[in-house]
């Protein structure tokens, strides 16, 4: 997870927010129509915002296997009628997207990407390898990560694949400083490494740790 910056509502939402939401409020169906919340122009921005992954835990989703979750669930106290609010619409695999229900764990004492800083968030989570896990014992940390199911297996298999990746250039890297003298790590090789932590790269955020502990940040 890192912070996020929220685009201006896209024009479908700003034409039929209001004519959706009534008709669904006054509806007796359980859920949101998924072809109205799920529109390529809101499917696109929510794209935008993070690059194309999980607003939770930061893998790269294609658009077969993209879900728009809702941040307050509909089935929740007051959820019906944020059902195409476009603040309450992330983008989110399908791990995340199978979170913890909200009356076990609120929303409230969770990371939330639009409202906590880099900061904030590097505050409470941390990385050992491909492991997440709470710094320092957050409770922050550790109910973020049991909410998001942001331990399973499967990111851990993710996270690793993009660790082996990352490891495999560090050494090259080190094998050409080798080879020419010992020098130190120039500017391009320097910036190579940094481009894992930059926000547009599959889990950003455990890579600025990793970096951060290097001393590459």
């Amino acid at each position: 997870m890192v912070h996020l910056e929220r685009l201006p509502k896209p024009q479908i939402l700003m034409k039929k927010e209001k004519e959706w939401t009534a008709k669904f409020v006054n509806s007796k169906t359980m859920r949101p129509d998924s072809s109205k919340y799920g529109h390529k122009q809101i499917r696109e921005d929510l794209n935008s915002i993070s690059f194309g992954k999980c607003f939770y835990c930061e893998k790269k989703i294609n658009h077969e296997r993209q879900e728009i979750d809702h941040f307050i669930e509909v089935s929740d106290k007051g959820g019906r009628i944020l059902a195409f609010d476009w603040n309450n619409l992330f983008l989110a695999c399908d791990n995340c997207n199978r979170k913890i229900n909200h009356e076990s764990i609120p929303v409230n004492d969770v990371l939330n990407p639009f409202e906590n800083s880099d900061q904030e968030i590097m505050n409470n989570l941390d990385f050992e390898r491909e492991q997440i896990i709470a710094r320092n014992n957050s409770n922050l940390g550790f109910l973020t990560i049991k909410k998001y199911r942001l331990n399973s297996s499967g990111l851990d298999y993710y996270r690793l694949r993009q660790l082996d990746y990352f490891n495999k250039i560090l050494h090259q890297i080190k094998d050409n400083q080798i080879a020419d003298n010992g020098r130190k790590i120039n500017q391009i090789e320097l910036e190579t490494i940094r481009r894992f932590a930059q926000k547009d790269h599959a889990f950003s955020l455990m890579f600025r740790c990793l970096l951060e502990k290097k001393g590459f940040l």
